[in-house]
């Protein structure tokens, strides 16, 4: 069964998860604006993106745009949210679901990781509403934030790297 990996980045931490996930499974790894007209011959893709305003980046265009592929379909979303809360992906799942409604896909899994939110990459836009995000959240004493409000701000605190061992859990099942 022949494999590729599609990642969808914008700051890079998806795009690592994607490569380690290739060169520990042996799969090739495309990024979004590159897809190669082998994907026609692939029986199963794995799609990696990151989670912008509650949707997976470039998910909903890349799979109308190739509707018609029966392929097999597995689904990485990458967020700042904690990925092991469940009410965190509830929302991707719907949103994977019905961008798959009219395509012939067969959606094996959606396994959620952790992103990492480097400040100094982020676009003006994009750091504005972190920003803002991160303000808000911290003008209220800690008994009042919400779960995602407290992962806002351990986010934008925090400067640790990448954990690519997240990876683990999801490598036995693909």
């Amino acid at each position: 069964m022949n494999k590729m990996i599609i990642y969808s980045s914008k700051y890079g931490t998806t795009e690592k998860y994607a490569k380690e996930l290739g060169t520990k499974k042996k799969i090739p790894v495309y990024s979004n604006q590159e897809i190669p007209d082998t994907l026609l011959q692939t029986d199963e893709i794995i799609f990696i993106g990151a989670i912008y305003m509650g949707k997976i980046s470039g998910f909903e265009k890349f799979a109308k745009k190739y509707y018609s592929l029966a392929s097999k379909l597995t689904v990485i979303s990458v967020g700042m949210y904690n990925p092991k809360r469940k009410s965190n992906y509830k929302d991707i799942e719907k949103s994977v679901k019905a961008s798959l409604q009219k395509a012939n896909f067969l959606l094996e899994d959606i396994f959620y990781l952790q992103g990492r939110l480097d400040l100094e990459q982020l676009r003006f836009k994009d750091k504005i509403l972190v920003n803002a995000l991160y303000k808000g959240s911290k003008k209220k004493s800690t008994s009042e934030l919400n779960e995602n409000e407290m992962d806002i701000i351990e986010a934008y605190e925090s400067s640790s790297e990448l954990d690519l061992s997240e990876l683990d859990s999801i490598l036995e099942k693909i």
